[in-house]
């Protein structure tokens, strides 16, 4: 695959169930093998370690892992969400 887009690392703060804050750290990338395009992220420690490794255009060797979500909207209808990340991301 190819990086087409590499979005800079986040920290994103919530509160987990029991009230604790927390922080969520991610990097998003947007992956194409020339045919199909998807957004998938690295998260954690993880998406710490991969900063300054990869850039836009480089082609890449990636696991990736994949969850569906879904929630009803406010209509009532039942919406869904596909999240990709990624296991192990390295340039070839």
């Amino acid at each position: 695959m190819k990086i087409q887009k590499l979005l800079p690392i986040q920290d994103r703060q919530y509160n987990d169930q029991q009230g604790w804050a927390k922080v969520f750290t991610s990097m998003g990338f947007v992956l194409t093998d020339g045919v199909d395009t998807m957004y998938a992220e690295a998260t954690g420690d993880y998406a710490r370690s991969l900063v300054g490794h990869l850039n836009e255009g480089d082609t890449v060797r990636s696991q990736l892992s994949t969850s569906v979500r879904s929630w009803q909207d406010q209509q009532g209808q039942t919406r869904y969400e596909n999240k990709i990340y990624i296991s192990t991301i390295k340039a070839i």
